[in-house]
């Protein structure tokens, strides 16, 4: 949610963004890590189930592009986001290990 209100802020965005991806790639490892993000793509607040849903699709790909799809058809510009993340997880190219 910090993630969102930052918006106006690109770099502060940015610096959480980074911090985020960082702190999922510590616990999707573990059952409970993994656990823990799914749980998120019901998440009410569109940015937290759009991180949610991008970072599933590695163990629960069915839900998480139903979580992504479902915010594309939203309007907002997490739309957008999302529809990148489906079309590149569709291609094969999109990486999460950066």
């Amino acid at each position: 949610m910090d993630w969102d209100a930052a918006r106006d802020d690109p770099q502060k965005a940015n610096r959480l963004f980074k911090a985020h991806h960082a702190f999922y790639k510590t616990i999707r490892d573990s059952s409970a890590g993994r656990e823990a993000i799914s749980g998120l793509l019901a998440d009410p607040v569109t940015p937290v189930r759009l991180l949610a849903a991008t970072h599933s699709l590695r163990w629960d790909p069915q839900r998480a592009q139903a979580a992504l799809e479902e915010i594309e058809r939203e309007d907002n510009l997490f739309a957008v986001d999302a529809k990148w993340t489906l079309h590149s997880f569709r291609s094969g190219k999109l990486n999460l290990d950066w």
